[in-house]
């Protein structure tokens, strides 16, 4: 293994090459920090570091403080070498970077000793980065096998405006819509607990049901029925859907909603919102029993139904303050009055959470009476 020796005093410098060498080292030695930083910028740099506390033109501390912001994602190992043995000087060389110290003098042998430990934990940090690709490698086949099996050609978008975000390749939300041989529309907007790898498995499951049991003409709520079982026997515990379900007739004039532990369903009228359907059911795969009943709702021609996953409302500005509710009414009213295309409404929770990260996955869906 490489190892960078930093040594400004020539007789230390000459002996340390020698006996690392001995030790089955390869040996780099310069005479000053500054010499070796440039080493540090090399591709090749040595990962196993040997350093005097006190060098001219940079000291081991600040040589220290410098690899580590450099090499953050593949930390080198770093022994501070000094004549200081005060406990205050221990802790100093150690907040500064280094993972051991020495004190001088010393003993070949708890050098040896100490060198054989950084050579060990550099050895385990590769055996874990290698198992990091692979399992890096691993998750991206799992996760192309299921965003080929959830992106469902399916989907039929009539009558509806889409936006979709998730943080992750692989999102926990779910979106799908169909038409009964009837003509009536099926529409469900799903939110997996979590994101990414975990909430995602769910997907192809729900998808399956909805579509094929679609197709054969069954009702909603059969189908809600059926996914909530499935659910309930097939995934673990602690992973549950919450959902919106809903079931337009055939004559677009009659709405049938279901809630289940999900954000507040908005139903607008021109560009004033004329009712909410808040969540009366808990989220689907808790428990296997029916759900309750809910009223039909009497729609108007050019109505518009919203239903979101609470990525929006929850995005969060440099404050702690949540977009809420009330800003995406507003929004929403905002877009209908101006006829303006859906994407405002994204725009809107990005210019509110400022430069924030997104934090959760984003879903949203406009039904058009």
């Amino acid at each position: 293994m490489k190892l960078l020796i930093a040594e400004d005093d020539l007789t230390s410098r000459t002996i340390l090459t020698a006996v690392t060498r001995k030790w089955g080292f390869d040996p780099v030695a310069v005479e000053d920090g500054e010499a070796a930083w440039q080493v540090m910028q090399g591709e090749q740099a040595p990962r196993l570091l040997l350093i005097d506390w006190m060098m001219p033109k940079l000291d081991g501390l600040a040589l220290c403080k410098r690899i580590r912001r450099q090499h953050s994602g593949d930390p080198p190992f770093i022994i501070l070498l000094t004549a200081r043995s005060e406990t205050v000087d221990i802790v100093t060389g150690l907040e500064a970077g280094a993972n051991e110290y020495i004190a001088k003098p010393f003993e070949n042998a708890e050098l040896q000793a100490r060198l054989r430990v950084g050579q060990r934990i550099l050895d385990l940090q590769d055996e874990l980065r290698r198992a990091n690709d692979i399992l890096a490698a691993e998750r991206e086949v799992i996760e192309n096998i299921i965003l080929e099996m959830r992106t469902s050609k399916r989907l039929d978008s009539a009558g509806l405006r889409l936006l979709q975000e998730p943080v992750e390749k692989t999102s926990g939300d779910i979106l799908l819509s169909a038409f009964r041989p009837d003509k009536a529309q099926h529409l469900m907007l799903g939110d997996f607990t979590g994101h990414g790898l975990p909430a995602a498995i769910g997907g192809p499951i729900v998808s399956d049901i909805f579509y094929t049991m679609t197709a054969k003409g069954l009702p909603m709520e059969i189908i809600i029925s059926e996914i909530n079982g499935q659910l309930c026997e097939k995934m673990p515990t602690g992973l549950f859907l919450a959902a919106i379900l809903i079931e337009i007739d055939p004559g677009r004039r009659q709405l049938n909603i279901w809630n289940c532990s999900m954000q507040e369903v908005f139903i607008f009228r021109h560009h004033v919102l004329r009712q909410t359907v808040a969540s009366v059911n808990l989220a689907l795969g808790i428990l296997d029993q029916p759900l309750d009943r809910i009223p039909m709702i009497e729609v108007d021609a050019g109505d518009r139904i919203y239903a979101y996953s609470d990525g929006i409302t929850e995005a969060s500005n440099s404050e702690d303050e949540e977009f809420g509710t009330h800003r995406l009414e507003q929004a929403i009213s905002e877009l209908l009055s101006s006829q303006g295309e859906i994407e405002v409404l994204i725009e809107a929770v990005r210019e509110f959470r400022g430069g924030g990260d997104q934090l959760d996955d984003i879903s949203l869906v406009e039904l058009s009476c």
